[in-house]
């Protein structure tokens, strides 16, 4: 399975079961398929019900028309470069960067001390996800969901609908990832 397919179905863990479906908009055969019914099996033991929906992606346009659509907290997962490096043993090992957002669209209207608040559950609920993440390890695949350090900072992006909320990024790493 590769990298993205894993983390995909590793974040998902974290949406509640309607964001997870609310991702599947089009049914575009048996793959597309087998991915949702996979992504819905995932247990429920870490899913926030509070997050409705979930992006995943690095389309910028994809990615603000999701959003856009989205009216209450959403789990946004981006990533970028994929880094290689050999030991002196032979053993390769690859650490992928990885960024995810907790925010929600705010109204144009909303006063300071609003912001405050939903700025506070969205850094709880990155908060809950990194304590799970920092302890998970694929025995299977040797991977490491989360390595520190991690940087965690506020998310406003007037661009996608006026978002507001906290972005952790971080690396996964793995022997032979990809």
């Amino acid at each position: 399975m590769s990298i993205l397919k894993k983390l995909l179905l590793y974040s998902s863990q974290f949406v509640s079961r309607e964001g997870v479906q609310r991702l599947f908009v089009l049914n575009t055969g048996q793959e597309y398929s087998q991915l949702q019914k996979e992504m819905l099996e995932v247990p429920d033991t870490c899913r926030n019900p509070d997050i409705t929906d979930f992006i995943f992606g690095v389309d910028d346009r994809a990615v603000t028309q999701r959003i856009s659509q989205v009216k209450g907290l959403y789990l946004f997962v981006d990533y970028s470069a994929i880094t290689s490096s050999i030991s002196s043993i032979d053993v390769k090992t690859d650490s992928f960067h990885v960024a995810m957002t907790i925010a929600r669209p705010s109204p144009e209207n909303q006063d300071q001390a609003e912001e405050l608040l939903w700025q506070d559950k969205a850094l709880d609920a990155m908060t809950a996800i990194r304590k799970k993440m920092r302890d998970d390890f694929d025995e299977g695949n040797p991977v490491f969901w989360l390595r520190f350090p991690t940087t965690m900072q506020p998310f406003v992006a007037h661009a996608l609908a006026n978002s507001l909320g906290w972005t952790m990024e971080f690396d996964i790493q793995g022997i032979d990832m990809v």
